[in-house]
């Protein structure tokens, strides 16, 4: 069973730095920067001290020994979950079947109704996943170039045709029907599809976070939105577009490289968005990594019918 983190774990932790491996899963953020190689022993020292932090982080142990240790909570609300690490000694990866079993139950107990987790193409861990019950959502490709000046060179004036307001609170049920519009139904039955689902599972990355969303000049229908953030790396950037907008991804995409400068941009896209992987291509980014998004539900919406009766006739 796996079990919270405590501070007396410490120096257990010491010798499991020695035989974990890297970090299996990754956060947006994490997908950004490449993730961790090695187990970051201070931070989670740090974490095993700290009364708050720790609610958040279980470790699998047998004769005194960890075997892993991973990290989880909410995304962006209560009913998502997100797995943000998870280390396994390398001589007890057998354990990781278990280990994402065991982390519904907290999960489910906290009320959440889904738990995501991100794999690169390719990891072992699929399969192990996929047998715990997570199911695979769609594939995210990273796209990366070394200078937002260079793109910018490209893809014209940003702001050129196009009516960018700051999004707010009175947005979201729009932007809630832009998400309708263009992930498929198939996707958004394993990631959420009532809005407070959505709204929980969103993902965003830095401090500085900046959201525009597009509307149509006659109507509030939202047609586009673009979401930004600055962090150590560069910039990132996140386009979502109706297929029967009359806002191209290329003016879309110079707003969100904005006026990064010479640092570097980059941006996650979805699988089932392939015109906006090949205007970003056509732009001079890059194919840099690719994720595998994995989901397991923990609440199933079941219909049951219930018989009555009903008068007719005059």
């Amino acid at each position: 069973m796996i079990r919270h983190l405590h501070p007396t774990d410490t120096p257990s932790l010491l010798q499991f730095k020695q035989a974990a491996g890297a970090d299996e899963v990754f956060t947006l953020g994490q997908a950004l920067s490449g993730g961790w190689h090695t187990f970051p022993l201070m931070k989670y020292t740090s974490i095993a001290l700290s009364p708050r932090a720790r609610q958040g982080c279980w470790v699998k142990t047998r004769l005194a020994r960890v075997q892993a240790v991973l990290r989880a909570g909410q995304r962006s609300g209560p009913l998502a979950w997100e797995l943000s690490d998870m280390f396994l000694a390398k001589n007890h990866r057998s354990v990781a079947g278990e280990v994402l079993e065991q982390l519904s139950f907290p999960a489910g107990a906290s009320g959440a109704r889904r738990i995501f987790l991100r794999l690169p193409v390719g990891s072992e861990m699929f399969d192990i996943a996929r047998s715990a019950g997570y199911q695979p959502a769609y594939t995210e490709n990273v796209f990366r170039a070394e200078s937002a000046n260079d793109i910018l060179l490209r893809a014209g004036t940003a702001a050129d045709g196009l009516t960018l307001t700051q999004a707010s609170e009175d947005d979201r049920p729009d932007m809630y029907r832009l998400y309708c519009a263009t992930v498929p139904i198939e996707t958004r039955s394993r990631i959420g599809q009532t809005m407070d689902e959505w709204v929980a599972s969103r993902e965003r990355v830095g401090r500085k976070r900046r959201e525009l969303v597009v509307s149509s000049g006659d109507s509030r229908q939202l047609m586009a939105s673009v979401q930004t953030s600055d962090t150590a790396a560069g910039r990132y950037f996140s386009v979502t577009c109706r297929n029967d907008s009359s806002c191209g991804y290329e003016s879309l995409i110079a707003v969100g490289v904005g006026q990064a400068g010479d640092k570097p941009v980059a941006t996650l896209v979805p699988s089932y968005d392939v015109r906006q992987a090949e205007m970003l291509q056509g732009l001079g980014f890059t194919l840099d990594a690719s994720y595998d998004v994995m989901v397991k539900t923990l609440a199933v919406p079941v219909v049951k019918t219930v018989p009555g009766l009903v008068t007719a006739g005059p």
